[in-house]
């Protein structure tokens, strides 16, 4: 049995600067207060999305998972985007939640005639999805957040969205954005922290070594790791090194250090001014022409080509 360890400081190192590459970028796509009967569809994006009641109850469900009711205070995350529905009741009538949302920006808001029996926000998080990570896919197809209390900081980032959102009057607010990046994060936050059910990536962290493993790649993908090297700085044999880094994370060790090594690659060409021998150096490779190759490998495009892009 692997060491196991608390979550610390290193921990959560790791696995902010997985976020902080995969720049999450957040939005509120529905804000309305609803009456009985209605209901949305919700179809496949790929990228996260969350449901908050802010009041009354509701159901979100898909074809293959049974529904899930959610009470008031309560959020629901989908971090994979899979298509479902959300309604007051399962069986209910769906129309597109993109019309839903057009309504609402409109001035025009849909499922309102009858008593207001429930306050449903809901959000979308953008991420470059040329930037893959395996943390994304330990998270369950869906997470349910109960027990809220208005101290809580994730029900109070929620207060604090909707305020901006009254003050903005519905139009698109940089604010709100910013909040609902945070409110996104936190979530992710709680889950890692108080889910004892954590797989994947997340649990591979709670083996002390492989744990501290990612921690050496993160903190320096410039250096010329080997299976050799990073065994012995964390004290695993080569054979085992490769058969606990494997299982717990889904990657080789060196196939994990050279997709995070594309990762921060592709961030510095696409967000920063350094040039492609400076990139190559923060990133470990030899010259900015094995790193261009790389990448192109990878991306089916040059340095070049993606910086004109974004140009």
């Amino acid at each position: 049995m692997p060491e196991r360890i608390n979550h610390d400081e290193a921990e959560f190192n790791v696995v902010g600067d997985v976020l902080e590459t995969l720049r999450f970028k957040g939005s509120i796509f529905f804000r309305s207060d609803l009456a009985a009967p209605w209901g949305m569809s919700l179809h496949e994006v790929d990228i996260p999305r969350f449901h908050i009641a802010m009041s009354g109850s509701f159901y979100v469900g898909s074809d293959n998972a049974a529904p899930v009711n959610v009470h008031h205070m309560e959020i629901v995350m989908l971090p994979s985007g899979r298509s479902h529905w959300v309604a007051d009741q399962p069986g209910r009538t769906l129309i597109s939640s993109l019309r839903a949302g057009e309504a609402c920006e409109l001035g025009d808001p849909l499922f309102q005639q009858g008593e207001i029996t429930q306050s449903l926000m809901c959000g979308i998080v953008h991420y470059d999805k040329a930037s893959s990570h395996p943390l994304l896919d330990s998270l369950p197809q869906v997470l349910h957040f109960r027990e809220l209390t208005s101290a809580d900081p994730i029900w109070m980032a929620v207060k604090l969205i909707e305020s901006e959102m009254h003050r903005a009057r519905g139009k698109r607010d940089t604010i709100v954005d910013r909040l609902t990046e945070v409110l996104f994060l936190q979530l992710l936050n709680r889950y890692i922290h108080k889910n004892k059910e954590i797989t994947g990536f997340l649990a591979a962290l709670q083996d002390k070594r492989i744990h501290k493993a990612l921690t050496l790649i993160h903190l320096e993908p410039n250096f010329n790791w080997s299976i050799t090297s990073l065994g012995e700085r964390i004290g695993m044999s080569r054979a085992t090194l490769v058969r606990h880094f494997q299982s717990s994370v889904g990657l080789a060790p060196m196939a994990y250090i050279l997709n995070w090594r594309m990762m921060k690659a592709y961030n510095l060409i696409k967000y920063s001014n350094a040039n492609l021998e400076q990139v190559a150096e923060q990133v470990g490779f030899a010259s900015a022409r094995t790193l261009s190759k790389a990448f192109q490998r990878q991306y089916v495009m040059t340095p070049s080509e993606l910086r004109r892009t974004e140009g």
